[in-house]
């Protein structure tokens, strides 16, 4: 590699660390597969032992919600919609909506208005 191609690749690598913000660490399992040692079987087995697994909680919500769109919605597209929600406002009352409609916890203003008679049936405040 001459001198000018470890420029540009140093150059790139630079730029996509300040605008992506991405910089990898070694972590364990890197410095045990790059380690030469005589026990590197031996030490991988036992993170392999200790590695625990991210479970996935799965709510009652996101089961509903995921048969009413006919396919499986993602958890990670499921955090991104929690998130934006949290993010979206600071009214109380709006994330309250939010919070009713994903959790599929409101009610609609016609089942209101029948338990309010004073209520106005088009309205979903």
């Amino acid at each position: 590699m001459n001198n000018w191609s470890y420029f540009q690749i140093k150059m790139r690598y630079n730029k996509d660390v300040k605008e992506d913000g991405f910089e990898r660490k070694d972590m364990q399992l890197d410095k045990i597969l790059l380690g030469m040692e005589k026990s590197m079987i031996s030490k991988l087995y036992n993170y392999l032992l200790q590695y625990e697994l991210a479970e996935e909680v799965i709510k009652g919500p996101m089961l509903a919600w995921n048969k009413n769109f006919g396919y499986n919605i993602e958890l990670d597209d499921w955090e991104e919609i929690w998130q934006r929600n949290l993010t979206l406002t600071k009214s109380v009352s709006y994330k309250e909506n939010l919070y009713k409609m994903i959790y599929r916890w409101h009610l609609a203003p016609t089942r209101l208005a029948k338990i309010n008679p004073t209520a106005n049936p088009s309205c979903w405040k």
